[in-house]
């Protein structure tokens, strides 16, 4: 007599075969689904990166007043091409930092394409016209061409650079000025390159009530410093000296004629 099998398969029990090419079925249009949404990600994606929506739509600049907001765009280094969303906000400040032009810069951006630049523009001490060119000193000593979109228009207030045919001497000049007291700087009137034999990088500075200070381009930071130069008392108790030329470590003075 034959024996019965265990297991007894009935029309409605689910076949191993079918059953593995149902879960092949479903696993290849789960992945169909996937590669569809992956596809209409990346379409959005690619359409939002070549519409305007994607790019800066509008720049605002605040705190400048001698500085065109073209300019200031300029410097900062946005286009018309720049994707807002990769802005990288220190890099702008650095930006405009390196001009000279800017001593501080506050910079934000939002997802609508919006930016807000504030500056604060860097203070003039000197100017210079050569070669029918205008060139200012700022007051962190650099010396700058004045072009297109910077609107300097009370430098005849501030102390003028005349007789330099070097630009590099007057850079050298523009480093050492600014370091000099305040006090002093404030009574400039007029900075004049005053050579002599022996000094080649003399300059005089002349002050408002006509009063000259002779000393070397080199070092004056030094030479003029409270610790060598007590401005305000020479001025007290030598008031009928009228040229304090320095020379190394002298002071020579010459009274008023």
């Amino acid at each position: 007599m034959d024996k019965k099998p265990d297991f007894q398969f009935n029309e409605y029990d689910r076949s191993p075969s079918r059953e593995l090419i149902e879960k092949n079925r479903r696993r290849r249009k789960l992945r169909k689904r996937r590669l569809t949404l992956l596809g209409i990600i990346l379409l959005i994606v690619l359409g939002y990166m070549i519409s305007p929506l994607s790019k800066v739509m509008s720049i605002k600049v605040t705190g400048n007043s001698q500085l065109t907001k073209d300019l200031v765009i300029k410097e900062s280094g946005i286009t018309d091409h720049t994707y807002h969303f990769l802005l990288n906000n220190d890099t702008i400040k650095d930006n405009l930092k390196k001009t000279g032009l800017v001593t501080k810069a506050y910079v934000t951006h939002n997802i609508l394409g919006g930016v807000s630049i504030e500056i604060q523009e860097a203070a003039l001490v000197a100017y210079m016209e050569l070669d029918n060119k205008t060139y200012i000193v700022t007051e962190e000593g650099k010396l700058i061409q004045v072009v297109e979109g910077m609107n300097y228009t009370g430098l005849k207030q501030i102390p003028k650079i005349s007789g330099f045919t070097d630009i590099k001497a007057v850079e050298e000049l523009a480093s050492q000025y600014v370091a000099i007291p305040v006090t002093i700087r404030n009574a400039v009137s007029d900075i004049v390159y005053s050579p002599a034999k022996g000094y080649d990088d003399r300059v005089a500075l002349i002050l408002d009530d006509g009063k000259k200070l002779i000393l070397d381009i080199q070092g004056m930071k030094d030479t003029l410093s409270p610790s060598r130069f007590d401005y305000s008392a020479y001025m007290q108790s030598k008031s009928d000296v009228c040229v304090f030329s320095f020379e190394g470590r002298n002071l020579y003075m010459t009274k008023c004629e």
